[in-house]
């Protein structure tokens, strides 16, 4: 088995939806209470889906998207199965930009190493991944670890292992599902460790 594992970002390295509150509350606006069970920002703040789009772009453009902190103990594990030999790749809809793309890897890279075989950031966030898994990773078995069900589907639906980082939004999600970077480590090495002893 390959010791590959492809990533999303936001929800899965970084946490992004944190940092995208406190610049949010920064441009006036504020999170509707008891929404982190939506996925879009148009109902997460109680405004209208061109603006979300507008302002979730201006956000992912601007300086903020370089110092994202990472999602909760995503450092210490990636660390722990990067030293088993594991590698990264990262598909990410950020944006067209290609200065926020740097910054996104410099942010990555920053906090996590050289653990990226490859980083794309420059999907659009708007049209989702499942062309670019097909043509990219079709029949490859990797693990992927998603937080958008959608995503997910789209993975599976091509041979990927898709696993569900767990939020609010994504409870509809009726395969495998971890709470955190701890749960990945077991899981893959207790899978790792049964296939090579078979």
């Amino acid at each position: 088995m390959d010791k590959i594992i492809i990533l999303d970002c936001d929800g899965v390295l970084l946490d992004w939806a944190y940092a995208f509150d406190v610049w949010m509350c920064e441009q006036g606006y504020k999170r509707l209470p008891d929404t982190t069970k939506y996925y879009d920002q148009s109902l997460r703040y109680g405004i209208d889906n061109k603006t979300a789009i507008k302002l979730t772009t201006s956000f992912n453009e601007s300086g903020c998207v370089g110092f994202l902190p990472a999602y909760k103990d995503s450092v210490e594990y990636v660390t722990k199965l990067h030293e088993l030999g594991w590698r990264f790749e990262v598909i990410s809809c950020l944006d067209r930009d290609k200065y926020a793309q740097k910054l996104r890897e410099n942010n990555l890279v920053h906090l996590f190493g050289d653990v990226f075989d490859f980083i794309d950031c420059g999907l659009d966030f708007t049209i989702g991944k499942e062309q670019y898994l097909f043509d990219r990773y079709k029949g490859k078995g990797y693990y992927w670890i998603e937080d958008s069900v959608s995503h997910a589907l789209a993975g599976e639906k091509i041979g990927l292992k898709s696993i569900i980082m767990n939020h609010e939004y994504n409870k509809n999600w009726k395969g495998l599902r971890v709470n955190n970077w701890k749960e990945v480590y077991r899981l893959l090495v207790m899978k790792f460790h049964y296939q090579t002893n078979k």
